[in-house]
């Protein structure tokens, strides 16, 4: 039966005539339900580009899934980001995701700039390719804008429009997605996070998220999105060395079932 759920998810591409899907989340990211456009770092992954204007001097982290828990199904994210000024950032988003008749890979180039002290700018171009084995492939570019904030002390607010003008590959649509949230992080031990998030043409998300950290090494985060169906995550990360850490997550799917993810990231700070 999943593999009848798996086929049917991949021909409602076509059947929409939408290409290129999103990546599945890095570990921490899928742990927090995906509510992660306003996280304050860089620690769940660099959906924000803004991010890269933060003061971690670099970063690099690997991450795989098995989505919904099928083997041949593969994917993996490799992103990294140093910092090319006092006040700017530059950054890396290598994704594949696929099975053995199709897949999609994506790379992205993403520059981030501090503003002010509670503002940040940034922007990614994206290639993207696509490669069914029966109808050939697709190869094409997009961008995307982004903005991060801090307004008000503990409140992040975060916004992104992917492909804005709603770009074609020759009759198929690219998705363009809107995605805005919010953080509250009152200590340096909490964080509450919150999102929407709308392609054009699909129905939309709203996505939550916790992270805790009951002591300095250990870091405990849960979520949820509620949208044309529910799912719940759980996960954890772990400080193995200075700037090194290893997080594991899983999500459930009602009807698919789990996808669990784990992620290797190394980071420092300025």
């Amino acid at each position: 039966m999943r593999y009848l759920l798996l086929f049917l998810l991949f021909i409602a591409v076509p059947l929409k005539s939408q290409v290129f899907m999103q990546t599945v989340d890095n570990a921490a990211a899928l742990s927090l339900g995906g509510a992660v456009i306003a996280y304050p770092g860089t620690s769940a992954g660099l959906n924000n580009e803004g991010a890269v204007g933060l003061p971690e001097r670099f970063g690099i982290s690997a991450s795989s899934a098995i989505p919904f828990g099928i083997p041949g199904w593969q994917t993996a994210q490799l992103q990294g980001f140093i910092k090319a000024g006092k006040f700017n950032g530059l950054g890396i988003d290598l994704n594949h995701s696929g099975i053995s008749t199709y897949n999609e890979q994506q790379f992205r180039l993403l520059y981030g700039r501090k503003l002010s002290s509670k503002f940040f700018l940034g922007g990614g171009l994206s290639l993207l390719r696509v490669n069914a084995q029966e109808y050939g492939s697709l190869n094409y570019a997009t961008f995307s804008v982004s903005v991060l904030a801090n307004p008000l002390p503990n409140l992040w607010v975060g916004a992104k429009i992917y492909n804005p003008v709603q770009q074609k590959v020759a009759t198929h649509l690219l998705p363009t997605i809107l995605r805005i949230g919010a953080a509250w992080k009152p200590t340096q031990l909490f964080v509450l996070l919150a999102e929407v998030e709308k392609d054009l043409e699909r129905p939309y998300q709203i996505k939550a998220g916790a992270e805790y950290r009951p002591v300095p090494r250990l870091t405990i985060r849960t979520g949820m999105r509620a949208g044309a169906v529910g799912r719940v995550a759980v996960g954890a990360g772990l400080q193995i060395a200075k700037g090194l850490h290893i997080d594991m997550g899983s999500e459930w799917h009602p009807t698919l079932g789990f996808t669990p993810t784990a992620m290797l990231r190394w980071s420092a700070r300025e």
